[in-house]
């Protein structure tokens, strides 16, 4: 489950441990982006975001902060991700959460048709998503739509598997906007990260619309 995590929130988590259950995973790994290619750069420093990250699955032992891409230099594409996945697990089966809305610009990834080969992809769907999937995305989705958690299993990469009912109306920027405007983080942060947080002064000056 990759992302800029600028800040980890409790729908992060909340979508991270349902999957892992659910999907009967043996681990979810959260990897924060370093370089983003399609979207602004984090607000937060990368070591800043590694520590809230942490702070937030410290009482999930299923979760697991993975800093490869802090570590790579360059952009970070999902693609070199998952490949060094695979290598590391070649046997094990890898799942790709994201959501519907980032899954409808898979078309603009980098090799985003070799990703196919490296994992499945879970999508978490959006009541309020109003956007559409392309002709060639829909056409991936029904061939390769997996009606359970058992197919899933049968094989280590190539399908595509819709889960409802994971998503949170909580998003990194409401967050930096509670934040900027001096309103209440009750129930949108872990609190050990809202400590975090105040802390270090962090977003106290950032009302951004990403």
């Amino acid at each position: 489950m990759g992302g800029m995590f600028d800040p980890v929130h409790v729908g992060h988590i909340k979508v991270a441990a349902a999957a892992q259950k659910a999907l009967q995973l043996s681990q979810v790994r959260l990897v924060p982006c370093s370089v983003p290619n399609h979207r602004d750069h984090a607000l937060c420093s990368s070591l800043q975001r590694l520590d809230m990250l942490q702070l937030a699955v410290s009482e999930h032992p299923s979760l697991v902060v993975d800093d490869r891409e802090l570590n790579r230099p360059g952009t970070s594409y999902t693609f070199d991700t998952l490949l060094s996945l695979r290598e590391e697990f070649r046997e094990s089966g890898l799942y790709f959460i994201l959501g519907i809305d980032a899954f409808a610009s898979l078309e603009r990834w980098y090799r985003w048709q070799e990703l196919f080969d490296l994992c499945h992809f879970v999508v978490i769907e959006r009541p309020g998503f109003s956007g559409a999937l392309s002709d060639e995305l829909d056409r991936q989705m029904q061939q390769r739509r997996a009606v359970n958690v058992v197919e899933l299993l049968d094989r280590t990469s190539g399908l595509i598997y819709d889960m409802e009912g994971l998503d949170s109306p909580v998003s990194s920027s409401m967050v930096r906007d509670h934040i900027a405007r001096n309103r209440s983080l009750d129930h949108l942060l872990d609190p050990a990260v809202a400590g975090y947080l105040e802390k270090h002064q962090l977003y106290r000056k950032a009302v951004t619309n990403h």
